[in-house]
């Protein structure tokens, strides 16, 4: 899977929705948004970058994003060192 880093025109916007992550971030499908948005809502550290006022509407910090997948990256990284 090949993601790409794609500034929206709206770079200013601190949160979006699901469509607006993908927009961001190239190449990534909704399926694995889920699934990093289900593994960020069950940790403390990157619990408030989601919010879910309904249940069919989600807001996402592009912040908080960003910090939960260099942590990811981070994590992957610590597990083939040992």
């Amino acid at each position: 899977m090949k993601i790409t880093y794609v500034s929206a025109s709206n770079s200013i916007a601190e949160w979006g929705n699901k469509k607006a992550v993908m927009a961001r971030y190239e190449g990534l499908n909704i399926y694995t948004l889920n699934r990093w948005l289900s593994e960020m809502r069950g940790i403390s550290r990157f619990r408030g970058g989601v919010i879910n006022p309904t249940h069919k509407l989600v807001w996402i910090n592009f912040e908080v994003f960003e910090e939960y997948l260099r942590w990811k990256q981070l994590g992957k990284r610590m597990d083939k060192q040992r």
